[in-house]
């Protein structure tokens, strides 16, 4: 799981790539406040679920809000990566979930954050537990009612193939995104609307990638 960094026009490939703009940036900046969006896709392969966070997540920083990202302990977020595609350390908050089963800590720390009302950005890596059912409703419904309540954004990664069903009827957006081999050699990320309940269409741009130094595909 490595989040690969944002090329932007006109910026060195081994340059640090600045905070999105977001009016350019024309996925991130659509993903408005008061939604649960779910950003999932199978294990191996193409799959781009971090590199899409990551770019959320600056998008954020750029307009001055603040985030945390939580994850299982031992999961896969790589600060060294994230500073490298131009986040901001110091204004991101991680948590770390030791709970067993993992699922319930990480529910639990995203709703107490979430309450706090300070932040505009929640990240859940949900991968390994991915699976829906009456207590991921129960919570989806609450978290919703908070992101509305606070003007948040909550982004839930999980892993899981195409067809399989969102976490929840709540999940007003989610995203199947994947990488492929640009014509210039950059890795290209393509964003599938697997759901949309806003009714109305939600096309957006690609997005231009490199790998960080010394990683390949």
């Amino acid at each position: 799981m490595v989040a690969m960094r944002l090329v932007t026009p006109g910026a060195s490939a081994s340059a640090n790539v600045p905070p999105l703009d977001p009016l350019r940036d024309g996925l991130a900046a659509r993903l408005l406040p008061g939604r649960v969006v779910e950003c999932s896709g199978p294990s191996g392969g193409p799959c781009a679920r971090t590199s899409t966070a990551v770019g959320l997540l600056r998008h954020v920083q750029a307009a001055g809000d603040t985030a945390v990202w939580i994850q299982r302990r031992g999961g896969p977020l790589f600060p060294p990566d994230l500073s490298a595609a131009g986040i901001d350390l110091d204004a991101l908050v991680v948590i770390h979930v030791a709970t067993t089963p993992a699922r319930a800590g990480l529910c639990k720390a995203a709703e107490l954050l979430l309450r706090s009302g300070a932040f505009g950005l929640v990240i859940v890596d949900l991968e390994d537990d991915a699976a829906g059912g009456p207590a991921i409703s129960a919570w989806l419904g609450r978290i919703l009612g908070l992101a509305r309540q606070h003007d948040s954004r909550v982004l839930l990664i999980t892993e899981k193939p195409t067809h399989a069903d969102s976490l929840g009827t709540l999940v007003g957006l989610r995203i199947e995104s994947k990488r492929r081999r640009g014509p210039r050699g950059e890795f290209v990320v393509d964003h599938q609307v697997i759901k949309n309940k806003s009714g109305g269409p939600f096309d957006v741009a690609t997005d231009s990638y490199r790998y960080p130094d010394g990683v390949g595909p």
